[in-house]
């Protein structure tokens, strides 16, 4: 091989180890976001460790779920699109209760609320950030 397809190679190679571990700090910035939401408005209920043993879990009448078990309760595979849509409230679970209870994307939207309304795209954001926080913590 000629010493510029070797240094072709090489670029590309860096290249793609960079962009590989850009992908991964993004996400662990994602996920580090999740954490400090889910300490702010989920730990109550749901634990430290997410295991459903929060301070607030034994007043509710149906215990909180053990989030670091979503994707082995779902044969490995982790479902992004349902967690989400439980997050956000358009999915209904029963440990939510009466409509009285937040809906965290009804609740984050009138946390970022502009003159115009609700700024969605900071509320997806923020949801992102939990499901990759959830995500990232479920066992093996």
């Amino acid at each position: 091989m000629s010493s510029s397809r070797v240094w072709i190679v090489g670029v590309v190679g860096a290249a793609c180890v960079a962009f590989a571990s850009g992908a991964r700090a993004e996400e662990s910035v994602t996920a580090q976001r999740g954490h400090n939401l889910y300490e702010q408005y989920c730990m109550d209920c749901h634990g430290l460790k997410a295991q459903g043993d929060g301070v607030l879990a034994e007043d509710l009448k149906v215990a909180p779920s053990d989030l670091t078990t979503i994707a082995m309760r779902r044969k490995g595979v982790f479902p992004d699109v349902e967690i989400r849509e439980i997050i956000d409230g358009r999915r209904k679970v029963r440990a939510h209760g009466p409509q009285n209870m937040p809906l965290w994307g009804k609740a984050f939207g009138m946390n970022v609320a502009s003159p115009g309304g609700p700024n969605e795209i900071e509320v997806r954001d923020r949801i992102t950030s939990l499901v990759d926080y959830l995500k990232s913590i479920q066992r093996k």
